[in-house]
């Protein structure tokens, strides 16, 4: 049964796009990033708030993909075959492997324009894509950050007024596929649009279908085709399916295990790794982590997360996926986590890392290279958005 909701709040999900390969000016290494991204939720007339994951792109020039809920989805890069635009990956060079080892550093970088949570975020010839959300108002905003010259400019906004997306990048291009429509906080909507950077335009492509729109998923783009698993309408859903960029087709999938909204999704070696989120109000945090294998159409249980949240920011880095932040934290006074945590798919093993400076929820992430660009947010659950933009990475050994 799926379970119900309680109040909720506008949430975000993130998503990843692969680059042309070209370095940062934060010293990133060549090739695209994978970028995920999560959300968290906005005020309720409750009070409480929900959030949603984020998505996440190949790194390293290499083909594999990593989403998020919250709508996130991920890229090719290096040239590869694409899953976010429909088209044929982007033209770039195979960059060298991000470096996921050193000492865990956060910086501070240019701030958002304006403040912004519950968007969606992806990681596109180099630089970070911010869509939608609320700031505070909803918005069609759509911006772009360049780690070269650390600065934000403005792109083609977005059809309507959106936020909590489901995003992914494939071919070159950004996706939007399902999301929530203006201002009302649970209103799903299926429409799907891609992103041309090159034309600076949004086109439809097809939608959701009926029945099983909605927003806050978690992401994932692998080779050519987005992944969206659960996500929420005026109810958490336990629903799967996967947009062909390809043949823009839409294919339905089977249920997850449990209902999920607010979390993250990362392809990585062929398989999808869905961590992180909740079911229904923001209490309920969900430790569950599953595996999915889209050739058999299987799901399998991981190891559990130490520290479950929705509406956390996520992405994957050398081949292993990072979860930053989140809300629901019982135990703080604004409900908010600062935790990092680290999850290894080759040993099944999760690592607890230093935690943020300014812990956030209702944000989403972006890898470019060997960062991870973590834009917007807010400090307090519900609404409480603030435009600090900050970048994780690890700095080498002395």
């Amino acid at each position: 049964m799926i379970g119900a909701r309680g109040c909720w709040v506008a949430v975000l999900l993130v998503c990843a796009c692969g680059s042309d390969g070209a370095g940062d000016g934060d010293g990133a290494s060549p090739g695209s990033g994978g970028a995920a991204s999560g959300s968290g939720g906005a005020p309720s007339a409750g009070g409480t708030s929900s959030g949603s994951g984020g998505s996440a792109a190949p790194i390293g020039g290499s083909p594999s993909a990593m989403g998020g809920s919250g709508a996130g989805g991920a890229g090719a890069s290096g040239g590869q075959p694409g899953d976010d635009g429909g088209a044929p990956g982007t033209a770039g060079q195979a960059g060298a492997a991000p470096v996921s080892t050193g000492t865990p550093t956060h910086e501070e970088r240019a701030e958002l324009p304006t403040v912004r949570q519950e968007h969606g975020a992806a990681a596109l010839d180099g630089e970070v894509y911010v869509l939608g959300g609320f700031t505070p108002e909803v918005t069609t905003s759509v911006q772009a950050y360049s780690p070269d010259t650390n600065s934000w400019r403005d792109v083609a906004p977005f059809p309507v007024e959106f936020h909590h997306p489901n995003v992914a990048v494939v071919g070159g291009r950004i996706y939007v596929a399902g999301f929530h429509f203006g201002s009302t906080l649970r209103v799903a909507d299926g429409r799907t649009y891609a992103y041309d950077p090159a034309e600076d335009a949004w086109s439809p492509r097809a939608p959701m279908p009926a029945g099983t729109e909605r927003g806050a998923g978690c992401v994932a783009a692998l080779e050519s085709s987005i992944y969206v698993f659960g996500g929420a309408g005026d109810l958490t859903l336990p629903h799967a399916s996967v947009y062909h960029t390809e043949t823009d087709e839409w294919e339905v999938l089977p249920f997850m295990p449990n209902e999920r909204e607010h979390c993250l999704a990362a392809a990585i070696d062929g398989r999808i790794y869905i961590v992180s989120g909740r079911e229904g109000d923001i209490t309920g945090l969900l430790v569950e982590s599953y595996v999915y294998d889209p050739v058999e159409r299987t799901y399998e249980e991981r190891a559990p997360i130490p520290t479950p949240r929705g509406g956390a920011a996520g992405a994957e880095l050398g081949g292993r996926i990072f979860v930053f932040g989140g809300e629901g934290n019982p135990a703080d006074s604004v409900g908010i986590f600062g935790e990092v945590e680290a999850y290894d798919p080759s040993t099944d093993t999760w690592e607890p890392l230093p935690a943020m400076p300014i812990p956030r929820h209702g944000y989403a992430a972006a890898a470019v290279g060997d960062r991870i660009y973590l834009p917007g947010g807010a400090t307090r659950q519900g609404f409480g958005a603030i435009p600090h933009h900050s970048v994780f990475y690890f700095s080498a050994a002395d």
